[in-house]
């Protein structure tokens, strides 16, 4: 024994010098077993199909990308929970009205707001968000514009808007368009310059886009043709600068310069769950068709009790009837067991995962409240409304700003906004309103609000915006009300005492059609 212990100790000191000799001279060592280090990086044959990746994240995408972006679009063509999953993101994001628009020029630094300019503003960025002026097919709105990206950013991963400059717009400038395939994966290379092409994307090498190696769309005449943009021998690149292109795409890594489809992580899960329920489904149909077998040892076939018009053998089948078969001839009955009644948590257990890949809850996926209660479903829908804010702000910070800083300098440029453009820095004081989301609990949630007010840790107007609205437009609305409702001397308010306007008991006032509003300025434009 004693041989056998000095054997143990002299190996256990052996590899104490084997990490003494790796960290002293920075030689490499093999791992010392699964105590040394973590468990998830351990190999052996439970974890041997459990590799990990290495790449970087364009090596990553550039691998994948045409991949999943084609099973990204069969998805949102026929899965249901993948065309629910973007219907959701299109709808929680931009709501009904979009991302609007709101003017906050003031008259001087840190002033009071200037309402002819911002009504000038709005006015004439509501003009140019007109189909006939906003997209360059005349077809899509600004509304149609924020849809359409979105959409196409959450199934393609990536899509970009081109910035036409056209002279014969009023306000020079139109948007096309254009989707992820129309960069090729594959365009990749050194430039003599020094500027690198990667999957289309020309950047310097800090990884600043330079340019965008945009795929010619292919002319066809005949427009039943379906065609396919794609590398051939024929494929034309058009090289466009960085300022005229706005690529829309989510960077999970550093230095990604292309995105992949929302459904990544949910794809598989979605198409296995699908194809399941299908097979459930025509088990069931068949086994609700056939009933039963007709089988004979001598091989005769069954006569039936007639014939129908396509040939195919009829029997009777009423209550009490008994029949005899002939001889030889025997009845087999059918018990296929379907539909499966453990189907339905079965399918639920797996759009659970599906949901959590695609950071939504089940519920809403699914479309299922059968078995929540207030509480649950409220924690399901605040946590999931904070990933449709974060897409709200990606898409202002990346979209929307640069969009209206370019249209600003267009518009200013050919006089489609009637400002000088040596104040320009003052027309870029904008706020963006996307959609707001109703109470979950209204009366709680008021009542938690109005404390919050009360101990000053929240404000009046931050609580208008969570729902999407201008705590000033609601002002200027219900001032309006109780001026109307003061005229007509009807008491709307429900306060106890109608308030009063004082130019109201002035009769020279009335004449005039003065009621006490603010009189406007004329602006310093």
């Amino acid at each position: 024994m004693g041989i056998f212990d000095r054997f143990k100790r002299q190996k256990k000191a052996s590899g104490r010098r084997a990490l003494v000799d790796y960290y002293g001279a920075g030689k490499p060592v093999r791992p010392l077993g699964s105590s040394g280090g973590f468990v998830g990086a351990i190999q052996d044959r439970l974890t041997d199909d459990f590799r990990g990746s290495e790449l970087s994240a364009d090596a990553a995408v550039y691998a994948s990308l045409d991949k999943l972006r084609a099973r990204s679009r069969q998805l949102y063509m026929s899965n249901p929970y993948a065309s629910r999953f973007l219907q959701m993101t299109t709808s929680n994001v931009l709501g009904q009205d979009g991302i609007r628009l709101e003017a906050k020029t003031r008259r001087t630094p840190g002033g009071e707001l200037d309402p002819v300019d911002n009504l000038a503003l709005e006015q004439a960025w509501a003009r140019w968000s007109r189909p006939q002026f906003c997209s360059a097919n005349g077809k899509l709105g600004l509304l149609d514009v924020q849809r359409v990206a979105l959409s196409t950013l959450a199934r393609d991963g990536d899509v970009l808007i081109r910035l036409h400059h056209s002279p014969d717009n009023p306000f020079g400038l139109e948007l096309e368009l254009l989707e992820g395939d129309r960069l090729l994966t594959h365009h990749n290379g050194l430039l003599e310059n020094g500027n690198r092409i990667t999957m289309g994307v020309e950047h310097d090498e800090r990884g600043k886009p330079i340019a965008y190696h945009v795929v010619r769309a292919n002319r066809i005449e005949d427009p039943s043709k379906v065609y396919a943009i794609g590398a051939s021998s024929t494929t034309t690149t058009e090289r466009v600068p960085a300022e005229d292109i706005i690529h829309l795409y989510v960077a999970e890594r550093p230095g990604q310069t292309r995105g992949y489809p929302w459904m990544a992580q949910a794809m598989r899960g979605l198409h296995m769950t699908e194809s399941y329920r299908e097979s459930e489904l025509v088990a069931a149909r068949v086994a609700a068709s056939k009933m039963a077998f007709y089988t004979s040892k001598h091989g005769d076939g069954y006569s039936g009790d007639d014939i129908d018009a396509d040939g195919n053998l009829i029997f009777e089948a009423e209550a009490g009837l008994i029949e005899q078969l002939p001889e030889g001839v025997e009845l087999t009955t059918l018990d296929w067991s379907h539909p499966n009644s453990n189907m339905g948590e079965f399918v639920k257990s797996c759009l659970r995962g599906v949901a959590a890949g695609l950071n939504v809850s089940y519920n809403a996926l699914a479309n299922d409240l059968e078995g929540v209660n207030f509480s649950s479903i409220r924690a399901g829908v605040q946590e999931e409304r904070e990933v449709w804010k974060a897409t709200q702000r990606f898409l202002i910070d990346h979209l929307m700003q640069p969009l209206f800083e370019r249209w600003l300098d267009q518009a200013m440029l050919v006089g489609g906004v009637p400002f000088p453009a040596r104040k320009r820095d003052k027309f870029l004081e904008v706020v963006w309103r996307p959609r707001g989301f109703s109470y979950v609990d209204p009366v709680k949630d008021q009542q938690a609000y109005e404390k919050a007010v009360a101990l000053g840790v929240m404000s009046r107007s931050e609580i208008a915006a969570m729902q999407g609205k201008d705590f000033n437009d609601i002002l200027e609305q219900i001032a309006e009300e109780d001026r109307k409702a003061y005229e007509l001397g009807v008491n709307v308010s429900p306060r106890q005492t109608m308030p009063i306007y004082p130019a109201m008991q002035d009769p020279a006032a009335q004449a005039n059609g003065d009621f006490g509003g603010e009189k406007e300025t004329e602006s310093d434009g």
